[in-house]
């Protein structure tokens, strides 16, 4: 055989082996991404949900709001679910928002009756204006939620904390 024609069967074997290669990594990368999507933050690691306009907080005067937004779950897609609810007080040009489920066992706090602070109907647990817990079985403040205002926009960082702990823990 000559030099020529093994150099040949080389090259050839040599783009066989190649184009097996390029073929496998074609299918291997989408199916190691397919496989691991779940656990590359999924629906609890936080997002930034637009919520109201800033000008419809007046100042001082806690307002409830609905956290709307797409769902992914695993693979699945749903538009538009209601993630939970916040509590927004604008104070100045800031705007704080509070997670309005409680740390204690997790039932939605609602405005005191008093309309100063929060309270939570189940257990009895009261937080401040500022949401500090002043009495009851919830274990820490009410938790806060960072905002950033875009476009005239509140925007929250949804998340879910770890319920009946007295560390603020994210869930997920």
């Amino acid at each position: 055989m000559t030099e020529d024609a093994t150099s040949s069967r080389r090259r050839a074997l040599g783009a066989i082996v190649l184009g097996g290669s390029v073929g496998c990594a074609a299918v291997a990368i989408p199916a190691v991404r397919f496989l691991v999507a779940p656990a590359r933050g999924g629906p609890l690691s936080g997002r930034w949900i637009k919520t109201v306009s800033v000008d419809t907080l007046l100042y001082g005067e806690p307002k409830r709001v609905i956290l709307i937004a797409d769902h992914r779950d695993a693979w699945t897609v749903e538009k538009n679910v209601q993630l939970g609810a916040a509590w927004l007080l604008r104070t100045g040009e800031r705007v704080r928002a509070w997670s309005a489920t409680c740390p204690h066992l997790g039932c939605t706090v609602n405005r005191s009756p008093t309309g100063q602070g929060f309270n939570c109907p189940c257990h009895d647990s009261f937080f401040d204006a500022s949401g500090r817990r002043v009495n009851g079985p919830s274990p820490r403040d009410l938790d806060l939620l960072e905002t950033r205002v875009v476009d005239g926009f509140v925007l929250v960082n949804f998340r879910r904390f770890r319920q009946g702990v007295p560390a603020k823990e994210p869930v997920g």
